[in-house]
C-alpha cells in the first residue's frame, strides 16, 4: 500500500470532490481516480460512490477512513524521527525527483554511486508527475529534478542533460511499417495511438508534438505498461511511441521500429529554482549530475 495512495484518499475524503482534491495534491484527476481505483482494489471495497456532484464516503469507507488516517500519522511521525536522527548524525538530505516515465528511460544508479562516496549526504529519490515536480521545486519541497521540455524556463534554471528521438513501434503488417525510413510525426494524423498515461512526462511531450503539428490521433491506450502492450501486440492494433530505451527492451518478432521526425527535440534537464540557497550539498550534486551527462552517453536505440 503506497503512502502516496492513502494521502490522496484522506484528501478526497476531507474535500469529497476529485476536482478540489486533485488540485490541492498537484495530479491531475485521472491520476487521483487511478490511485483510489488502485486503493480500492488493493482493500478489495468500493471506498467512495461517484455522482455527478462528487463522491460519498461508502459505509466501509468510514470504518477505514481512522485506521488509514492513523497509518498516515504514524509515516510522519517516523519520517520526522528518521529526519532527526540524520541530522543529528550530521547528515543532509537532497530530494530529488523524476518527472513520471523518465526514471524508466535512465540509468538511476549514478545517483546511489554519488550516495556511497559521500556519506554524509542522503540521497531521496522521488516521482511525480511534471507540474507537481515544478510546484514542490518552487515551494522548497526539492532541491532537483529531472524533468523534460516543454518547461517555463522564466521559474528555474535548467541545465540541459541529453536529447533523445521519439520512436514508433508499429506492427508488421501497418502500412507505416512498409518504409526503411524514418517517418514524419504528422503521419501519425488519425493514426491509432498507444502511449503513456497523461501523467507521464513523455506523454506531455508526445501532446505537444501534436500540438505543434496540428495533428489529431485517436489515442487507444493510455497507460504506464503501454510497453507490455507492444510486446503482447499480435496484429495490427495501433501505433506505439516510444523512446529510445522503450524501444531497445522491444522483444515482439512481429514489431518493427521507426524513428519520428519530430518538430522540436525532446530534451532532459536537471532543473533547480531560479533562486536557491548556495548549500554545498545540492551544489556538489548538481555539479556531479552535469558532469556525469557529459561523459557518460545515454543507451540509445540502435537503427538498423
Amino acid at each position: 500500500m503506497q503512502i502516496q495512495f492513502i494521502e490522496s484518499f484522506l484528501q478526497l475524503y476531507k474535500d469529497r470532490n476529485i476536482t478540489k482534491a486533485s488540485a490541492k495534491l498537484f495530479i491531475t484527476q485521472q491520476g487521483l481516480s487511478r490511485q483510489i481505483r488502485s486503493l480500492e482494489r488493493e482493500l478489495n471495497v468500493s471506498l467512495f460512490d461517484r455522482s455527478r456532484s462528487g463522491v460519498s464516503p461508502t459505509d466501509i469507507c468510514e470504518e477505514v477512513f481512522p485506521h488509514l488516517r492513523k497509518v498516515h500519522e504514524e509515516y510522519l511521525a517516523a519520517a520526522r524521527t528518521i529526519e532527526a536522527s540524520l541530522q543529528a548524525a550530521g547528515k543532509n538530505s537532497v530530494r530529488i525527483a523524476f518527472a513520471i516515465g523518465i526514471s524508466n528511460c535512465v540509468n538511476t544508479d549514478f545517483l546511489f554511486d554519488y550516495q556511497k562516496a559521500h556519506k554524509d549526504v542522503r540521497i531521496e529519490i522521488e516521482e511525480w508527475a511534471q507540474p507537481v515536480c515544478v510546484e514542490k521545486l518552487l515551494n522548497g519541497e526539492l532541491e532537483l529534478a529531472f524533468l523534460v521540455n516543454p518547461i517555463d524556463q522564466k521559474l528555474l534554471r535548467c541545465v540541459p542533460l541529453a536529447e533523445d528521438y521519439m520512436f514508433a513501434a508499429i506492427h508488421r503488417d501497418h502500412p507505416l511499417a512498409a518504409a526503411d525510413t524514418p517517418l514524419e510525426f504528422s503521419q501519425l494524423d488519425r493514426e491509432n495511438i498507444i502511449t503513456g498515461s497523461p501523467d507521464n512526462a513523455l506523454r506531455r511531450l508526445f501532446d505537444r508534438y501534436c500540438e505543434l503539428t496540428g495533428i489529431k490521433p485517436r489515442i487507444i491506450v493510455s497507460s504506464s505498461y503501454s510497453l507490455n502492450f507492444v510486446n503482447a501486440m499480435t496484429e495490427n492494433a495501433g501505433i506505439a511511441t516510444v523512446t529510445s530505451a522503450m524501444a531497445a527492451r522491444i522483444t515482439n518478432p512481429a514489431i518493427v521500429i521507426r524513428r519520428l521526425l519530430t518538430p522540436e527535440p525532446g530534451v532532459m534537464y536537471c532543473c533547480v529554482p531560479l533562486r536557491v540557497e548556495r548549500d554545498k550539498e545540492r551544489l556538489s550534486v548538481f555539479r556531479y549530475i552535469k558532469d556525469y551527462f557529459e561523459t557518460t552517453p545515454m543507451d540509445r536505440f540502435k537503427e538498423t
